[in-house]
């Protein structure tokens, strides 16, 4: 009796344990966005709202020529995230179904680009099971959490509360009663820091604010030059780091990018500034993790770039070329993969040589993990060609690569921390 009595016991502690994890742990998927403690989530990573308001984004279809550059120009000055209307007449009553397909196609496209859509709903109509708005959301966006939600207009609290009822734990934007609250003044102090969406530039908080402005050159400006105020660069002394530079180099224009003493000329993507050391035998090495990419002070467009580089067995790294300021450099941008896989035979687009996701390397020609590799890329126009040991991997006219030719062409140079040991030395420029 004793033993059938801890028998239901131990059953009902499973089930509340059970009800307790499922509150509290809720299963969402990589890239999913959720509110937890009043902050937000995009997986399991705390996420920043950064955002440009399109309101005809949705209108003009998602062609690649179309929406690559316009993702592209937001993450280029540090932004995240593009805001689009579902329709663009408020008193319409149909939803067209070519604006749903590109919503949805622009969502895909930055989820796999670490960015975000953000979907402004704000018809002149209540939600209601005959209303067009709401079937049209309830149809295409129950369950869709990789993007946010914003409502707008006369009847914006009852769209708010009919978003929850399609979507439980969807993030909604608002001026009032949502996840997240719009606020005019950057100086309020009546709602949480976290909890605000600035409809202004936050400049002295700008990496750290939840931010929507309309879309404009004037905007995008503003906001590339307060996150350059907020994140510090040393430029590099030319003159004392010039000794890594053979004579013939100084000859052809070459300058520095690294002094083999300090990390003057380079600023972190991520929030550890201990990421990269410089370590006593004069190269740039890896620490720990949290740093994601150190980057260049300067953007640059056409240039010889040259470098050495090591890895160790397993490890990933990449040198990011064309980088924005945020996002994901890579597909935005393009990256030199990196890894330490000297031992693989095959060729792809993922291993060391290839621009990473889109062409393998013409050949293998990486020496055995753990020694220094020579790296040389030549970027001029849209003609791309990369070096490895004295061998070419590289050779692309990206105007000729539906994937690359709208991508941007002038950034940031970056060497990335992927949480594996490497190292970087005698890095070197030429502008053309």
């Amino acid at each position: 009796m004793k033993y059938k009595r801890n028998i239901i016991l131990a059953t009902f502690a499973l089930f509340i344990f059970s009800l307790y994890s499922s509150c509290y742990s809720l299963p969402f998927k990589d890239r999913e966005f959720h509110i937890k403690d009043g902050t937000l989530y995009r997986g399991k990573d705390t996420y920043t709202l950064q955002s440009f308001y399109v309101p005809d984004a949705a209108q003009k279809g998602a062609e690649l020529k179309t929406m690559v550059p316009l993702l592209a120009s937001i993450a280029e000055v540090g932004g995240d995230a593009v805001a689009m209307d579902l329709i663009s007449d408020v008193n319409a009553n149909t939803v067209d179904t070519k604006a749903i397909e590109t919503i949805k196609t622009y969502a895909d496209r930055a989820k796999d680009q670490y960015m975000t859509v953000i979907l402004r709903i704000a018809p002149n109509t209540k939600p209601g099971r005959k209303d067009p708005v709401f079937n049209a959301l309830k149809q295409n966006f129950k369950g869709l959490l990789t993007i946010v939600y914003w409502t707008d207009g006369p009847y914006a609290e009852e769209w708010t509360k009919a978003l929850k009822k399609i979507n439980k734990y969807g993030v909604v934007i608002s001026k009032k009663n949502a996840d997240l609250i719009l606020s005019e003044d950057v100086n309020q102090t009546n709602i949480p820091f976290e909890k605000t969406v600035f409809l202004s530039i936050p400049e002295k908080q700008i990496r750290k604010a939840h931010f929507l402005l309309p879309y404009s050159k004037e905007n995008l400006n503003l906001v590339d030059e307060a996150f350059a105020k907020n994140t510090p660069c040393t430029e590099i002394d030319l003159n004392t780091a010039s000794s890594i530079l053979t004579e013939e180099e100084r000859q052809e224009g070459f300058i520095p990018l690294f002094d083999g003493k300090t990390l003057n000329g380079w600023w972190y993507l991520g929030d550890n500034n201990e990421t990269f050391t410089v370590n006593p035998k004069g190269f740039i090495e890896w620490k720990s993790k949290g740093g994601k990419a150190l980057m260049t002070c300067n953007r640059y467009d056409n240039f010889i770039l040259r470098l050495e580089w090591m890895i160790e067995k397993g490890g990933n790294t990449g040198v990011w070329v064309w980088a924005p300021r945020a996002s994901r450099a890579s597909k935005i941008g393009f990256e030199v993969q990196i890894l330490g896989d000297s031992d693989r035979t095959d060729l792809t687009d993922d291993t060391t040589g290839a621009i990473y996701k889109v062409i393998p390397p013409k050949v293998k020609a990486m020496k055995p993990d753990g020694e220094w590799n020579d790296l040389e890329i030549i970027c001029n126009g849209s003609h791309v060609k990369v070096t490895l040991n004295g061998q070419v991997v590289q050779d692309a006219n990206f105007d000729e690569v539906e994937e690359l030719k709208y991508r941007l062409r002038k950034g940031f140079i970056g060497v990335t921390d992927h949480g594996n040991y490497c190292g970087f030395r005698n890095i070197r420029i030429k502008p053309l």
